[in-house]
């Protein structure tokens, strides 16, 4: 009966995770370039004689949380500066030694026309190395499909790179829709994305999804929390019924 207890128990704290990870998603449906979570569960067996004999405990807890990098929906802002990627890859961005990679192409450039990510940090080219820009002001600005700016028509000879990776399920989250590569992870120009110009990239959570899977997980939660009070209740009758003279 305790070890059924502990099972109940287990269960409950995995959906309780769960619902934490859904309500995040959630948070950040209106985040440019988020790329949404994804719980993924497994059952532990206290016996190895379950499937034989149906004995053993099945534990239940979260193998993994992944991300899950589908495209998000594309949204017009009319700004020159605003890229979004059409397809799979990043942008590399770089503050100090530290290199990033993002969905959310929201750039500016700073007094010294570098190009710059709303955090500050630099964007980067073909050959990681910094983009600058010639000076902008009431110049068009044009950047085509492979990331090529031009002003009032004229190659600057700057490219906005989009780059993919060899193992994209192994980045790591940082925030601020930033990801980091462990050592091991490469990348390379992409030769297949595209580059969306005065478009920014919108969060790929989908709420109707996010709220049916709250609700689905929620009920578990709640059944799991019964189980574990009725074990309780179980528990007590047995200790008085051990008393009985």
């Amino acid at each position: 009966m305790v070890s059924g207890k502990y099972a109940a128990l287990s269960g409950a704290v995995a959906r309780e995770q769960s619902l934490a990870n859904i309500a995040n998603n959630l948070a950040n449906i209106s985040t440019t370039g988020y790329r949404k979570n994804r719980v993924s569960f497994e059952a532990l067996l206290r016996s190895g004689h379950q499937v034989n004999r149906s004995e053993g405990i099945n534990y239940s807890r979260i193998r993994k949380i992944g991300t899950d990098f589908t495209q998000g929906p594309l949204r017009e802002t009319g700004r020159p500066l605003d890229v979004a990627i059409s397809g799979t890859g990043f942008f590399k961005i770089r503050k100090g030694e530290q290199v990033f990679y993002t969905r959310n192409g929201n750039f500016y450039t700073d007094e010294n026309g570098n190009l710059k990510t709303v955090q500050g940090y630099d964007v980067l080219d073909g050959s990681s190395q910094p983009i600058q820009l010639p000076a902008l002001e009431g110049k068009i600005i044009h950047i085509d499909q492979s990331g090529a700016v031009s002003l009032d028509n004229v190659p600057t000879g700057a490219r906005i790179q989009v780059f993919t990776l060899s193992d994209p399920g192994g980045l790591t989250r940082v925030g601020d829709s930033l990801f980091q590569a462990p050592a091991g992870i490469t990348d390379q120009p992409s030769e297949e994305a595209k580059v969306i110009q005065k478009n920014l990239e919108g969060s790929n959570v989908n709420m109707v999804e996010e709220m049916v899977l709250m609700i689905d997980t929620q009920r578990k939660f709640e059944a799991n929390a019964k189980a574990l009070k009725n074990y309780s209740k179980l528990g007590e009758k047995q200790s008085e019924l051990g008393t009985v003279a």
